[in-house]
């Protein structure tokens, strides 16, 4: 089965969230404070079917994760 519409994948920061929609016409980036103010964002842009959150078991004061060195 087959869902037409749009993706977002989204990613958790310090700061707040940050969001890529790979739009066929021009990919779009979002930025906002949490989560359910990136969704509103990027719904401004047209309904997304599916949202993708990268979730990291927690985020080091220092350094690097042995993930993102091996990555």
């Amino acid at each position: 089965m087959t869902t037409a519409g749009r993706v977002l994948g989204v990613d958790g920061c310090r700061d707040g969230w940050v969001g890529v929609a790979p739009d066929p016409d021009v990919p779009r980036a979002y930025v906002a404070p949490d989560l359910a103010a990136l969704l509103r964002l990027a719904e401004q842009d047209g309904p997304l079917v599916r949202v993708g959150v990268d979730i990291p078991i927690g985020l080091v004061d220092a350094g690097w994760r042995d993930a993102d060195r091996l990555a």
